[in-house]
């Protein structure tokens, strides 16, 4: 008979090893359990220590802030009547106190500038001090700030109520230099885009006040191109379409009338052409609506004798422009000329280089819109006719020539045109010595002129 083998001689070797130490394996099991266990309790543990502590941490500043802003508001509380105070008579006292509160940032940036600006009024040093030191200035409201002389609105000045900014025009310039010392920082650092350069980031923004703008980083730019910073003034042109545009009205017409070389000579006129075309290019490009266009032409006539010539092409073609490019643009030139908002002399020459030869012109060109040549002859209206000219004078010999020959243009073509023109010079007669009430702030011809030798240029 034959015999069965044995049943574990069939388990594996697994099994009768589990067989065997069956003992040995169960306290291993539970003892891995364990560790895992006792490992994750720590970890757990760990975890809730670390919540904890970030919470005491966070209720810790929490209280520290609390107790900051208390103690903030108690010394504000205690100092808001000095910066409240108004006056020449208080103005140390306030700088102190302004001063103190910035550099320990106690007051929030906006609110330090603010206070800036008043004392600016009375001291525009002190201002400049303060607003030096103040950290995270919000540059757009320092630019709001910033107003504009009626020489820099209008290229001249005159008793007159829209004249009232005049008084803030050391509290200005002291805006506009602290805008150029920042940006030499700024520019040394290797930070072009920070600073006041953020105003410029915004076409549109320049677009809304190219004047202001303008005058805003004239002192800036003034300073790269009397020193030939050439370098540094590409690279404020290329940060944005805006710097570009501040850059042309400012440097299109920089001139410093200093003795230079033929060499440099020749250089500068290349760097004004340049701006100048592009400029012009602008000015008519599909980036400049025609709201743009009439900002612009402001800019420009209010420094037109400054740019000796190199806007007449510009103007001219304002003149025989389309009226949906340019009517804006020749309404407001036509409010500048009727309450003489130009320099006399500026007037003069624009007369004589710009406004007589555009009509004479348009007179000989059959093809030229009749409408169009007679707003234009209305226009020729506003300005001074040429004086006699003295012996020897033959440019003013040469402007009383080419108003005749206007005249006797305008007459030849017809009687609507002689009409308009001799209408509009009675009927501004009579707006002048009587305008609305709405106007009367607004009128130079009967404003007396101011005595005053302070900065008047954007290229001085």
């Amino acid at each position: 008979m034959t015999e069965t083998p044995a049943a574990h001689d069939n388990t594996s070797r697994l099994g009768r090893f589990i067989q065997n130490y069956h003992g040995f394996l169960s306290s291993f099991v539970i003892g891995v359990a364990g560790l895992v266990a006792t490992s994750i309790w720590q970890f757990r543990q760990a975890q809730n220590a670390e919540r904890q502590q970030a919470s005491e941490q966070a209720i810790a500043r929490t209280k520290a802030d609390n107790d900051w802003r208390i103690a903030r508001a108690e010394i504000l509380g205690k100092n808001l009547s000095v910066l409240s105070l108004q006056g020449p008579q208080s103005v140390d006292q306030r700088f102190g106190v302004l001063l103190s509160l910035t550099r320990g940032n106690i007051l929030d940036p906006e609110l330090a500038v603010s206070y800036a600006l008043e004392l600016g009024r009375d001291n525009p040093t002190y201002m400049a001090v303060v607003l030096a030191g103040t950290a995270n200035k919000n540059y757009t409201q320092l630019e709001q700030a910033f107003a504009l002389t009626c020489m820099q609105r209008f290229g001249v000045e005159k008793r007159a109520e829209v004249c009232k900014d005049d008084k803030l025009a050391d509290r200005s310039n002291a805006i506009a230099q602290l805008v150029a010392d920042e940006l030499d920082v700024s520019t040394a650092s290797g930070e072009v885009g920070k600073g006041p350069m953020g105003l410029l980031r915004e076409e549109h923004a320049v677009q809304a006040h190219p004047t202001k703008t303008a005058w805003l980083f004239e002192a800036y730019l003034q300073d790269l191109y009397e020193r030939r910073q050439w370098n540094e003034i590409e690279r404020f042109e290329k940060f944005s379409s805006g710097a570009r545009l501040v850059g042309a009205l400012v440097l299109a017409t920089a001139r410093t009338g200093e003795l230079v070389t033929s060499a440099e000579e020749d250089l500068l006129k290349k760097f004004h052409a340049e701006r100048r075309h592009w400029l012009a290019g602008y000015m008519f490009s599909r980036a400049c609506d025609s709201e743009c266009r009439a900002k612009l032409m402001q800019a420009m006539l209010s420094s037109y004798g400054e740019a000796q010539g190199d806007y007449d092409d510009v103007f001219k073609h304002l003149l025989t422009a389309p009226r949906g490019e340019a009517g804006i643009a020749l309404a407001q030139l036509h409010a500048r000329l009727l309450w003489c908002q130009v320099d006399a002399d500026d007037l003069a020459e624009f007369r004589d280089s710009v406004l007589v030869p555009t009509v004479t012109g348009a007179c000989a060109d059959p093809k030229f819109d009749a409408g169009l040549l007679e707003d234009l002859a209305a226009m020729a209206a506003l300005v001074p006719e040429p004086s006699a000219p003295s012996s020897g004078d033959s440019a003013a010999a040469s402007a009383a020539v080419a108003w005749k020959q206007m005249t006797a243009a305008l007459e030849k073509h017809g009687d609507r045109f002689q009409k308009a023109f001799a209408n509009r010079l009675a009927r501004a007669r009579r707006e002048r010595a009587n305008p609305p009430p709405t106007i009367k702030k607004q009128n130079f011809c009967n404003a007396e002129d101011v005595d005053s030798t302070a900065g008047s240029h954007l290229d001085e």
